[in-house]
């Protein structure tokens, strides 16, 4: 009788609708290997066209770009909230403590994404929302999985970069180059890890170490950095652990303590564990991003393995080849100083690895991720 009963609450339900509003459609592409194979999936290119399909079509969810030639995403939420006051909004944005995104959760956005986000994490963050809100008239993916939320703090954009793209795959990172802007990103949501990158830190940097923890004081955090400088100022206890991890970076020892803090999910996506062979070669990239002759021959040669043979285990462990790795770190990393200085573009560019600002903004094309000023702090 009961499985008469739920077969026929099946037959009752329909498909979640996510719409997505974005001027880019290579956006659009990203979005729709994140939805389109559980979702039903509708596109809008402006503004104005989301708000058309909003007043005519049932939507469940609404993942908005910010910045778009005509209404800006704001406007768009606004609007949106007053036609449909139950919908799930999600920003989209560039930078992940904008005064815009921040006022977009103020006026009822649910969560925001920051670019790049991977498809998978996208769409375990939107199923988690639908199963909080348990519209029983919408067949929710299941299981509802948890989409786990990291924050990265450090001066060096190349090792927040390393880490950004190994766990993109896993996990929702959030970064920050500055503790204020960090405590900033936890007045707005609560991680369920912390990583401080200490090691070029000053000594009022690593004291302010403890604002933070007054900003997180429940989880858990890993420290990288000087052991002597900084066990002194680690308050680990049982209900929220303080991890150091010393100099020189161990990545191995590293990511296998991301993996112990983070809770396991049994239906979730597990952090993997590296081998010796990936974690020195995601070492050897924090300190050669920059060099245009690196090779995998160069990232195998400390390990032991053939070329060959060390792009396979790095392909298995990272999801992606090595040489790919290496170009998303430099990205990323571009990025990150994109969002958080003012220098110029063609400066960074050659900084990470590029040979001037047209190559850069090649690379950010073909990542669907727009033009370089759009990562400027607005």
């Amino acid at each position: 009788m009961g499985s008469v009963h739920q077969l026929a609450t099946r037959l009752r339900t329909r498909r979640p609708i996510v719409l997505t509003v974005d001027d880019n459609p290579i956006i659009h592409d990203v979005y729709g290997l994140a939805f389109e194979r559980k979702y039903d999936h509708r596109r809008a290119y402006s503004g104005q066209e989301a708000l058309g399909i909003l007043r005519a079509e049932t939507i469940d969810v609404m993942v908005l770009d910010l910045i778009m030639p005509g209404l800006h995403g704001l406007e768009v939420l606004e609007r949106a909230r007053k036609l449909k006051p139950g919908l799930i909004v999600i920003i989209s944005s560039v930078i992940n403590t904008s005064q815009s995104a921040l006022r977009g959760l103020r006026w009822g956005a649910s969560d925001y994404f920051v670019k790049p986000t991977d498809p998978d994490v996208m769409e375990m963050v939107v199923r988690q929302l639908l199963s909080a809100r348990a519209d029983p008239a919408i067949s929710i993916p299941q299981p509802a999985l948890i989409a786990r939320r990291i924050l990265l703090v450090g001066l060096d954009p190349s090792f927040r970069a390393a880490l950004t793209v190994a766990l993109q795959p896993y996990c929702r990172v959030d970064s920050a180059a500055q503790m204020s802007t960090a405590i900033q990103i936890l007045g707005m949501t609560l991680p369920d890890l912390v990583i401080v990158d200490l090691r070029f830190a000053s000594v009022e940097r690593a004291l302010s170490l403890q604002s933070l923890r007054a900003n997180f004081p429940e989880g858990p955090m890993i420290v990288v950095g000087s052991a002597d400088r900084l066990s002194p100022l680690l308050q680990p206890s049982t209900s929220h652990p303080e991890i150091l991890v010393s100099e020189p970076v161990n990545f191995a020892l590293l990511f296998a303590e991301i993996a112990n803090l983070l809770r396991p999910d049994p239906d979730g996506f597990q952090i993997k564990r590296l081998s010796p062979a990936s974690s020195a070669a995601v070492g050897s990239v924090v300190a050669q991003y920059a060099d245009h002759t690196l090779r995998v021959e160069h990232l195998s040669a400390r390990t032991g393995l053939t070329a060959a043979h060390f792009a396979h285990v790095f392909s298995e462990e990272m999801g992606i080849p090595p040489m790919e790795y290496v170009q998303r770190v430099r990205i990323q990393a571009a990025i990150f100083v994109l969002r958080e200085s003012r220098d110029k573009v063609s400066t960074i560019a050659q900084r990470f690895g590029f040979y001037d600002g047209p190559h850069l903004a090649l690379a950010l094309r073909r990542q669907g991720l727009g033009r370089a000023r759009d990562f400027r702090q607005v």
